[in-house]
């Protein structure tokens, strides 16, 4: 039933773990100028990682949740990929899982569970929330059902950049898409770009909401932080926080950081890095780490509820993302608490990112990453003056960033919607 008085919108979402777009939508669902105006349904794919990501938000007892059983081999893959097997046992396992995929026997299941869910609840706007484009089938079969069903309003969002099309079939799926989706959400005008380039979608669709990320309080300070990693009170501690995968370039700040040392250009007793977050490539950076001999300066600590806290403490933040990124919200985060940045010039990263004003671009190339990322990080080691600079200027850039902006913004689309 429909709440009289006030719109319902029903935010759909699909992740294989509870990453930076599914937190957008945990600041969607808090923030108090959409709650005062909308009734804010919340549907997902259930599945473990992603409720325990919830109950950290404080959100998996909502009363307007409806998590729905849909079927996916987004994180049985994940989780297959995490294994320590060869990677040919790897695909033989997915193998039945695949083929259950490409005969549309997902696609069936998905369909259904969506027709049952919008008929009961009659959103008068769909809001589907995709890490990417096509990226999560479900995110799209959702439009299907609406289209079959209900026929709300829908607004699309895409947190990453769009890939090409494969195959014929996707050309005639995304016709539908674009002819039945009201409206497109990206970060990024390069975001924007992509949904264009690659599926030829309607460019006067696509709105640009810059991404949020609200500063919560820290819980433990920088000297708690440096004893829990039994390191000198005086270090000097650059942080990323990222899942442990190849897109986000671990490896690369790794080899960074070993030439720095091994060319005597920063201290082993002085310089440390932590690595904050989990992931598919978790065991290999481990041994990474331990082969080059650099296990007492570089730290993987595995996910942290707390991740802020280590982004606060840090005197260098790092993002050396090398594909499929747009506008992280870690990267907000670190100019809300003031920090001087390192991050790829590409994406969205490089719209928040003014070079040398509140952060430091690296050229996306991977012939003169490494060395690029080394000389940058010994430069702001070397000078205290600019990294102050820096931080200064990237905490006065979050204000475009906050919640009430992406509030504001999600809610004249909305009443756009509905005025329409």
């Amino acid at each position: 039933m429909k709440n009289k008085g006030k719109q319902s919108i029903l935010i759909f979402t699909d992740c294989y773990i509870y990453g930076g777009s599914e937190k957008l939508m945990a600041f969607l669902l808090k923030n108090e100028i959409l709650n005062r105006d909308f009734k804010l349904l919340y549907s997902y794919r259930k599945h473990r990682e992603y409720e325990i990501g919830l109950k950290n938000e404080g959100l998996f007892d909502r009363e307007n949740n409806f998590p729905l059983t849909l079927l996916s081999n987004n994180t049985l893959f994940y989780k297959i990929n995490c294994l320590k097997i060869s990677k040919y046992l790897k695909g033989v396992i997915k193998v039945p899982f695949f083929l259950l995929s490409k005969f549309k026997i997902y696609f069936l299941w998905n369909l259904v569970r969506f027709i049952l869910l919008l008929r009961r609840n009659k959103p008068d706007i769909i809001h589907v929330n995709n890490g990417g484009y096509p990226a999560a089938s479900s995110c799209s079969v959702i439009v299907l059902a609406n289209y079959l069903t209900i026929k709300a309003k829908v607004v699309y969002q895409v947190n990453n950049q769009a890939l090409d099309r494969k195959s014929y079939f996707e050309k005639i799926y995304d016709k539908f898409i674009d002819r039945h989706v009201n409206c497109f959400i990206n970060a990024s005008i390069r975001a924007k770009q992509r949904l264009v380039e690659a599926r030829n979608f309607n460019p006067n669709k696509i709105f640009l909401v810059n991404n949020c990320a609200p500063l919560p309080a820290i819980k433990n300070n920088r000297e708690e932080i440096l004893t829990e990693l039994n390191i000198p009170l005086d270090s000097f501690l650059i942080v990323q926080v990222a899942f442990l995968s190849e897109r986000k370039g671990q490896k690369y700040l790794i080899d960074a950081l070993c030439n720095l040392f091994r060319n005597g250009l920063l201290s082993t007793k002085k310089v440390y890095c932590a690595f904050v977050g989990n992931g598919e490539q978790e065991d290999y950076l481990r041994d990474y780490i331990n082969e080059l001999g650099l296990a007492s300066n570089v730290f993987i600590l595995g996910y942290k509820n707390n991740s802020e806290d280590y982004i606060a403490a840090s005197d260098l933040f790092l993002l050396p993302s090398i594909k499929d990124e747009d506008m992280p919200l870690v990267l907000l985060s670190a100019l809300g608490y003031g920090k001087p940045i390192v991050a790829t010039d590409f994406a969205g990263i490089s719209q928040v990112l003014n070079a040398n004003v509140n952060g430091v671009l690296i050229p996306n190339d991977m012939l003169t990453f490494v060395d690029n990322l080394s000389n940058e990080i010994f430069r702001l080691y070397s000078n205290k003056d600019l990294r102050t600079s820096l931080g200064i200027n990237a905490k006065g850039t979050y204000v475009n960033y906050n919640p009430e902006s992406y509030g504001l913004k999600l809610k004249q689309i909305y009443d756009q919607l509905h005025d329409s």
